[in-house]
């Protein structure tokens, strides 16, 4: 956050909604997608005045990955909750780590077995 007197600028992160019985697509399961909208804003007295950098995201909470979201679809799922979603309008995004399946720990990325529970990543 950055703050001087009366107006300043910060970063939002806003839970939009679900999307279920989705199957994953790093780890097949059955599951849904959690979407949360990212963005900058500047504000002064602490009221919104305008936003940049816009971004959507998707989480699978099975697995952990988590997905940039095409940001066509990510207005429209706002506009609209029940707007489908597929795997093409997903992008992965790389993490310096991972989620073991089993004990849902995060895990260095480069670890092939889960140091807590000895499942195979």
């Amino acid at each position: 956050m950055f703050f001087i007197g009366i107006f300043g600028i910060q970063d939002k992160d806003k839970y939009i909604g679900n999307c279920s019985n989705i199957e994953c697509p790093s780890c097949g399961r059955l599951s849904m997608y959690e979407i949360h909208k990212v963005y900058r804003y500047f504000h002064i007295f602490f009221i919104p005045l305008f936003r940049w950098n816009v971004r959507y995201f998707v989480k699978t909470p099975c697995c952990g990955r988590l997905y940039e979201l095409d940001p066509f679809v990510g207005r429209e799922f706002e506009k609209n909750p029940g707007t489908e979603i597929n795997r093409e309008n997903l992008r992965q995004v790389n993490l310096p780590f991972r989620y073991c399946v089993n004990c849902k720990t995060e895990v260095p990325a480069e670890f092939s077995y889960c140091p807590y529970c000895g499942g195979k990543l």
